[in-house]
């Protein structure tokens, strides 16, 4: 049974729009179980318009990285977190460049074939300066 107060709508078209909807649906609760904002530790509730919003601009950021990645188009962001993000290294202010020295990881030579970094902007909260990596 489908609920609608558009008359004018077939079955049809009201249940393939539901289907659409609940695939947006199912993608939003995949990635709010993983980098969601009540995942932080904070005993501020923050207002569901801003968690949806970070959430949806998070799951973009990790499919962009995702598209990057050879072999990792498909995976999904708690993999892409666990395998490049959460990653050990040191981050060095130059005064032309900010450069991220990545620690020694089975994943580099992805990263460094992604050549995320090729066409960095500066970044204008950085004084301007580009981001550069570096792979031990």
């Amino acid at each position: 049974m489908c609920l609608s107060n558009n008359f004018e709508a077939s079955g049809r078209d009201l249940i393939t729009r539901y289907a659409g909807r609940n695939g947006v649906e199912d993608a939003l609760g995949i990635s709010v179980n993983f980098f969601h904002l009540d995942c932080l530790a904070s005993e501020v509730r923050l207002n569901v318009d801003l968690d949806v919003a970070l959430t949806v601009i998070a799951h973009g950021c990790y499919r962009w990285l995702a598209s990057h990645l050879r072999g990792f188009d498909k995976a999904k962001p708690k993999q892409l977190y666990r395998r490049f993000v959460e990653t050990g290294g040191v981050v060095e202010i130059q005064p032309e460049r900010l450069v991220v020295h990545f620690d020694k990881r089975s994943h580099n030579p992805l990263l460094r074939e992604a050549a995320l970094d090729r066409d960095s902007p500066a970044v204008p909260w950085l004084r301007g300066l580009p981001v550069t990596f570096t792979y031990p």
